[in-house]
């Protein structure tokens, strides 16, 4: 009985690959919670509910509330540590950094190039004579992007990732002010399994994760006004870290040199009457039943206008099961392609007239490289951290407008753009304009904010992990 059960979670595993791999978010979330609810070792447990945790991201028609709930009954499976640290207590001692650099580490999966690199940079962008920085992969494996990280902290070390105890004591002995974790639920929480016994004095969740990590040891999570307001506190296991903008953005070399191209096309570009180019450069998981409904509408009332959807993966089972879908939604297929993921992406992306955002899961890095090569992105305003990336980005450039409240006014405005290409020609110039000059990609503003936001949780006191703390 005991083997078929380890044989039943290592199927229900396979199957959410499997799943994940189809595009199929629904069947993704529910093996994956299956596969935490059957294992039973701890650490594979913690494993596979991350995984359910972010699949549970993809799936429309669940509350904020209920979605903050499923995290925070991430933190049961730390009990026993959680007890150790209730029994054990822990002071601050403000006293020890006067006089000093404080000393600022930065926990990831891995540094290589991705997504999320692109928000890394400025995070780790800090004064030496101020700050004295260490940073921690669970990976050997390197590239470019792992060899300028390397250089630009002070201390770099690799992790023995499957040595939870070591890595954790190996952090710990390094005697932090603040240890930033960029990985979350990503990697199946690889990251946060070395939280447990708090190894630092104080730990902040950063953009490698974009919700809350719903475990009880993470001090802050960095956010803003527009992921989350005042009012929404009940939502996370942290406190809210507000700078007045969460989001920089550092372009890759081959964005940059995607936007120069752009730039000599623009000024061969002759204006005419040809279709409007409506995008969609998600990973397909994300488009969820809802979003092909706005599609739907949006394109039954904008004739002339196309859309190119393509995906971030490179597997054609992929492709398929979203053209059944997008067909059974009765989307007018003739006027829609569907492609799959590929690394020279840049130069179709910058040639897009407006990005359509998903919901409830909106993208991040996707977002920030369009309006850096100057294409506007409809988004949706949502109503929980994770949900409001997208409208948090908008804010941050001054584009309020492309925010739209519902579904409603979703479909509402892209028709409405749609309708009026010289209007929205205009709002594509002013995208290619100002966005680089914005606090979007601002270094040197959102450096002094960070900066700031580091000195003041290094001088918090440490408080009781359950001082305030959610029950779960």
């Amino acid at each position: 009985m005991e083997k078929q059960k380890q044989e039943s979670w290592r199927m229900l595993e396979k199957r959410g690959a499997a799943c994940r791999l189809k595009g199929d978010a629904a069947g993704c979330a529910q093996a994956y919670y299956e596969a935490a609810r059957c294992d039973r070792f701890l650490r594979s447990q913690r494993e596979h509910y991350s995984s359910y945790l972010f699949t549970l991201h993809y799936l429309p028609g669940i509350s904020a509330e209920e979605l903050a709930r499923q995290h925070f009954v991430y933190g049961r499976l730390y009990r026993d540590e959680l007890v150790e640290m209730e029994a054990g207590g822990r002071e601050a001692d403000d006293a020890a950094t006067a006089g000093r650099r404080l000393r600022i580490g930065f926990l990831a999966p891995d540094f290589l190039e991705s997504s999320a690199a692109r928000f890394y940079e400025a995070l780790l962008d800090l004064p030496q004579d101020d700050f004295e920085v260490f940073a921690y992969s669970l990976t050997d494996i390197a590239d470019g992007f792992t060899r300028h990280i390397w250089l630009t902290a002070e201390h770099a070390r690799v992790l023995p990732p499957h040595d939870i105890e070591a890595s954790e004591h190996a952090i710990a002995a390094d005697a932090l002010d603040i240890l930033v974790d960029l990985g979350g639920h990503t990697a199946g929480g690889a990251t946060l399994m070395l939280l447990a016994h708090h190894p630092a004095h104080m730990i902040i969740e950063a953009v490698g994760w974009f919700d809350t990590t719903g475990l009880p040891t993470v001090d802050f999570l960095l956010t803003d006004d527009i992921m989350d307001p005042s009012g929404r506190e009940h939502l996370l296991m942290e406190q809210p870290l507000r700078l007045p903008h969460a989001w920089c953005f550092s372009p890759s070399k081959a964005m940059c040199a995607a936007r120069e191209r752009e730039e000599r096309r623009r000024r061969k570009r002759a204006s005419g009457d040809i279709p409007v180019r409506l995008a969609s450069f998600q990973n397909f998981l994300k488009i969820s039943d809802d979003v092909l409904d706005a599609w739907h509408k949006i394109l039954d009332h904008a004739p002339q206008a196309q859309l190119c959807v393509q995906d971030t993966m490179c597997v054609p089972e992929r492709v398929a099961e979203l053209q059944r879908r997008m067909d059974a939604a009765g989307l007018p297929m003739k006027r829609v392609t569907i492609r799959m993921g590929s690394d020279c992406y840049l130069d179709d992306l910058a040639v897009q007239d407006l990005v359509l955002d998903t919901f409830p899961y909106p993208g991040g890095a996707m977002t920030a490289t369009a309006l850096y090569l100057g294409v506007p992105v409809l988004t949706l305003r949502g109503d929980s951290h994770s949900r409001s990336v997208g409208a948090s980005m908008l804010e941050t450039v001054g584009l309020p407008e492309l925010i739209a409240a519902d579904g409603g006014q979703y479909v509402e405005k892209a028709v409405g753009l749609c309708s009026m290409p010289e209007q929205l020609s205009r709002l594509q110039d002013r995208v290619w304009s100002t966005v680089r000059s914005s606090p979007l990609c601002g270094r040197r503003a959102f450096r002094s904010a960070w900066q700031q936001a580091l000195q003041q949780c290094s001088h918090s006191e440490y408080e009781n992990f359950t001082k305030n703390r959610k029950t779960t």
